[in-house]
């Protein structure tokens, strides 16, 4: 979780970890004062495995009060309750264990 970066910063920020790491499912919030911006980001590898960032994306997106969608390897959201993010955040790893 980040404060004040934009989707853009979000998304080259997911660009920098995937440089650095092999295989890896990467989820950023960042918070606003009336919003919250979520960015999810899939290694190939796990793309060829069923993996979708736009699907893990958009349940994230709900707990906070918004929706998105992507690229199986790219993907974005918004919610309206950035109360929520680190409850979002935190639901992450029971998606992706729900997704195999």
């Amino acid at each position: 979780e980040l404060s004040e970066l934009d989707s853009q910063g979000l998304r080259n920020l997911t660009d920098q970890i995937k440089d650095k790491i092999d295989s890896a499912v990467i989820v950023l919030a960042s918070k606003g004062e009336n919003k919250v911006v979520f960015v999810a980001s899939v290694t190939d590898d796990l793309v060829e495995k069923g993996f979708n960032a736009g699907q893990i994306i958009s349940k994230v997106a709900q707990i906070a009060g918004g929706g998105g969608g992507g690229r199986p390897g790219m993907a974005q959201a918004g919610g309206s309750k950035p109360d929520k993010t680190a409850e979002a955040l935190a639901e992450v790893e029971n998606i992706i264990k729900n997704s195999q």
